[in-house]
């Protein structure tokens, strides 16, 4: 899924470019009455959760002097 070295600023961008590309092939699939290919990977609203909730407890624990807080 990268054709850039780490830390490189365009991985950004082939980041964006690798969800789209994905989600494309799932789109034309289902477009085609066909099953999402098991290969096909992008993130879901799920995933998207996960990461609010990482978020808030990164800004829990600053607030009380970077103490760790539950997840």
């Amino acid at each position: 899924m990268t054709r850039v070295p780490p830390g490189h600023p365009e991985g950004y961008l082939e980041g964006f470019a690798n969800i789209y590309g994905e989600a494309a092939l799932a789109i034309k699939a289902l477009r085609d009455g066909e099953a999402i290919p098991e290969e096909v990977q992008y993130p879901t609203v799920q995933d998207g959760l996960l990461g609010m909730r990482f978020i808030d407890a990164c800004i829990r624990s600053s607030q009380a002097n970077s103490a760790w807080v539950k997840l």
